[in-house]
């Protein structure tokens, strides 16, 4: 185990992998790298950057779960395939000594070993709020970089907090006392993106009734945050790289050139390494804003910081109302089993209609409206006893709601029970599984975690 930080630092483990080229162009090129996602491919946006003329730009990529679980690698639609022992795969578990071959390249992974990387001694920064180690990394690294002008570029999910990373980021930084400027790609009218980024002048185009500034003469001084920038039209990337680079705009129907001082902070949900592969984003404008890279996880890979964020959700709602609103046991508990697709933007609306809804003070799992979440077996052989019987609590919960979410419930159930003890009969072997359920093996894996059931292992390669 190699030692990342100093001793008596706080820290977490992190996995950590070695790759080599023994066959091709590249032969002996070798990296060692502890990101959770490894890329592989032609473009310079890739961990391993190959030159093999019959790799594809993002050819495949490595996934790395926590110590201990399998390594997942996943062909990601290369023109050539990628292959496995002599098998063209999808996706396939890897152990240390296998061998990877794209295109007429070998890759071997070679090995397999933890680092440990430091975590902060906080439980928050700027509004980001969590006691988990995974958000413990981040804050670490924001605290580093906080006091830089160096350009960040958030990833995470929708609803995760990449906003808040970028504000926080601004508040602890020398820019604090300067604007914080927000510009949404993803919700700019084409005709106007280039005067929203630019400034323009007035008379320059039908609706310029007046001068105005862009959107970085506004942050002169403090920091631009654009959101969603994997929306921004591929012919606008150009004008943005070009204020990057030189620091300066002109406005359009202008000829004056203005200087500008900014931080950049960019966010988004997309994957820019595939956009940039797939010539939907300029590689030249990732890497300017991308000089660090900072990814939010989702909100089900944060443990109790679900119920953390959840009771400070409950008092912020419950501030200046008379009375008392608190998360029952059973609330806690259903919180904990929710996937939260829509992360903490999910979790935040949730509270708030749960702390009108409760009853006498306490918020239970009915309050909360989570669809889908996870509970002990609906259909029991009681369900076909007479109706003279006294009726199963669960039922009659399913008996209060609409008839479609009723159905789906049931459904759930039904597949919650039959794939739990499908993979119990295989041992986790999803390969195995998926055979004897008749369906294909990503149709299994995507089920799984819809229903919250997590993969033990697979032996196929």
């Amino acid at each position: 185990m190699t030692t990342a930080v100093p001793i008596g630092a706080p820290s977490r483990p992190l996995r950590r992998v070695t790759l080599r080229v023994t066959e091709g162009p590249d032969r002996d090129v070798q990296i060692q790298t502890a990101r959770p996602r490894i890329t592989i491919g032609r473009s310079a946006v890739n961990d391993l950057v190959l030159t093999d003329g019959s790799i594809s730009g993002l050819h495949a990529e490595l996934q790395l779960g926590s110590a201990g679980g399998a390594v997942l690698l996943r062909d990601l639609g290369s023109t050539n395939g990628t292959t496995v022992n002599g098998v063209r795969i999808r996706e396939a578990w890897l152990d240390p000594g296998t061998t990877i071959h794209l295109g007429k390249t070998a890759v071997a992974f070679l090995a397999e070993d933890e680092v440990q990387v430091p975590i902060s001694r906080q439980g928050h920064f700027g509004a980001l709020i969590g006691q988990s180690p995974a958000m413990r990394e981040v804050y670490a690294v924001l605290e580093r970089i906080a006091d830089t002008d160096m350009s960040v570029l958030v990833g995470g999910e929708t609803g995760s907090g990449k906003e808040l990373v970028a504000r926080a980021l601004h508040d602890e930084s020398p820019r604090h006392k300067g604007p914080f400027v927000v510009l949404d790609c993803g919700a700019l009218p084409r005709e106007l993106a280039e005067a929203a980024i630019l400034g323009h002048r007035k008379g320059s185009f039908t609706s310029a009734i007046s001068d105005r500034a862009g959107c970085f003469e506004e942050a002169h001084g403090g920091t631009l945050f654009l959101d969603e920038v994997g929306e921004l039209p591929l012919d606008l990337q150009p004008k943005l790289l070009r204020v990057l680079d030189r620091r300066e705009v002109q406005r359009i129907g202008e000829s004056t050139v203005r200087k500008v001082d900014v931080r950049v902070v960019a966010a988004t949900h997309r994957d820019l390494k595939t956009m940039v592969s797939q010539g939907q984003f300029r590689e030249d404008l990732y890497f300017r804003l991308s000089v660090m890279t900072v990814e939010l996880p989702p909100l089900r890979e944060r443990g109790d910081d679900i119920v953390l964020l959840a009771e400070k959700f409950v008092a912020d709602f419950t501030r200046g109302r008379p009375g008392t609103v608190v998360l029952g046991p059973a609330a806690r508990a259903a919180l904990l089993g929710h996937p939260w697709p829509g992360n903490v933007r999910e979790l935040k609306n949730t509270i708030e209609r749960a702390v009108h809804l409760a009853h006498h003070g306490v918020i239970e799992p009915s309050d909360l409206f989570l669809g889908r979440q996870p509970r002990a077996p609906l259909v029991p052989a009681a369900a076909a006893a007479p109706a003279a019987a006294a009726p199963d609590p669960e039922l009659a919960a399913l008996y209060a709601l609409p008839f479609k979410e009723a159905k789906q419930e049931m459904l759930d159930a039904f597949e919650r029970r039959y794939f739990s003890r499908l993979l119990d009969v295989h041992a986790g072997n999803l390969s195995r599984a998926a055979a004897d359920a008749g369906i294909t093996r990503y149709y299994l894996r995507e089920l799984l975690k819809r229903l919250g059931l997590h993969r033990v292992k697979d032996d196929e390669p």
